[in-house]
């Protein structure tokens, strides 16, 4: 059923896409090895990353070992071809780890949907990279001094057979490792979203500087990047998709999957924290009784479990409709906005049932507590994901008003 028009007259329709079978068995060979990683190894690299501030060379390599680096790319660069239903099951089970071990598979398995929208020459270069060398694409569309819309200051003027980039970009995640960057930019004179273009840009070319910044509250060891651009040429084969068509590549082709990949993340770290507050509970005891058996203990668990189960199936509604190629971008806003609200409240309550103990920086919950904040940033902040809905809405309004007008 159509989100903003639920009473629309026959609008029930099975819409539970059909995976084909050997594929179903596929993902779950793959989510249970990612079951068994997190079990065996992920607390010992967690652990690494957190006092280190650093991701090891070898976890990168143990990633791509274990091929949790090309879990959604097609199959006919090397990839799984996992669609996102079946996908983020095991999204989830990696975001009960370590948050830069979930960005580190985010990354590799969202971000390469820019290039996907490339020509077939650029993806047979840059997506068999990826797949066969473990390279990463980095997605440059944040400003320090603006928002990541239509008011973006980077810009790309054509001169003599190339484009010139100048502007500065900043909270580029995984820039400084990344193979290859997508920058958005406005082309000189253009305006609108029209006025937008997305470059491939590749590591080390002349005129792009990166800059390292500070680590973040959470996910530890995950790198971010200011980049400047001073006359750095780009040339026209170097285009992502057609002049004009960046606000497409950025928001229809990666920005909204990706909002529900961060959404589907909530939700895993949000479980953790949930079974590591169950597992305290049971354990602690004050006046000679568990925790667990108090009432308020109790429905504070009960609140956690029914805003995870709901944020759970708000993500697998945006993954259903992707994969029938339908455009998500109002139901990946929904889940976006729903899972930052979910996941703080979560990770509160995880706090609070531990108590003063929870606040030690050896307590399971503090470490989710942080990374959790984390995601309320990732490709945009609630406010956003808010202003996507009212337009959405206020648009149907619109349409609804103008069709009621016809039929009088």
């Amino acid at each position: 059923m159509d989100i903003l028009n639920p009473s629309a007259r026959d609008a029930i329709a099975p819409s539970f896409p059909s995976y084909d079978a050997d594929l179903v068995a596929r993902a779950n060979e793959i989510r249970n090895r990612v079951i068994q990683f997190r079990e065996e190894e992920g607390a010992e690299w967690g652990a690494q990353i957190e006092r280190d501030e650093r991701i090891p060379e070898s976890l990168w390599a143990r990633i791509r070992e274990l091929g949790f680096h090309k879990l959604t790319q097609p199959t006919w660069v090397g990839g799984e071809g996992l669609p996102l239903g079946l996908y983020f099951p095991i999204l989830e089970e990696v975001a009960h780890m370590h948050g830069t071990i979930r960005m580190m598979v985010h990354a590799y398995n969202s971000i390469w949907r820019t290039v996907g929208q490339g020509t077939r020459e650029q993806q047979e270069y840059w997506l068999k990279k990826l797949v066969n060398e473990g390279a990463l694409v980095a997605f440059a569309l944040t400003e320090p001094d603006n928002g990541t819309g239509i008011d973006l200051r980077t810009i790309a003027t054509y001169q003599n057979g190339k484009f010139v980039l100048n502007g500065r970009k900043h909270l580029i995640t995984f820039a400084e490792e990344a193979a290859v960057i997508a920058v958005i930019a406005k082309m000189e004179g253009g305006a609108g979203r029209t006025g937008l273009t997305a470059f491939l840009v590749p590591q080390g070319r002349k005129g792009m500087k990166l800059t390292p910044m500070p680590h973040m509250m959470g996910d530890k060891g995950c790198s971010h990047a200011v980049i400047e651009f001073d006359d750095c040429e780009v040339g026209e084969d170097e285009v992502l998709g057609e002049i004009g068509e960046g606000f497409g590549v950025a928001v229809r082709g990666f920005l909204d999957q990706s909002r529900a990949c961060i959404a589907q993340s909530a939700v895993g770290l949000a479980q953790e924290a949930l079974d590591r507050a169950l597992d305290h509970v049971r354990r602690r005891t004050t006046f000679g009784k568990a925790l667990a058996s108090r009432q308020a203990v109790q429905m504070r668990l009960a609140e956690m479990q029914i805003a995870i189960q709901g944020a759970r199936l708000l993500c697998l509604d945006a993954a259903y409709k992707y994969d029938q190629g339908r455009d998500i971008s109002l139901e990946a806003a929904i889940a976006k906005a729903n899972a930052i609200r979910m996941v703080g409240e979560v990770t509160d309550g995880a706090l609070s049932l531990y108590g003063g103990i929870g606040y030690a920086v050896t307590s399971p919950v503090e470490r989710l507590y942080r990374d959790a904040r984390s995601l309320w940033f990732e490709e945009g902040t609630l406010e956003m994901q808010k202003m996507t809905i009212a337009e959405a809405l206020l648009a149907e309004a619109r349409r609804r008003e103008r069709a009621q007008k016809r039929a009088e």
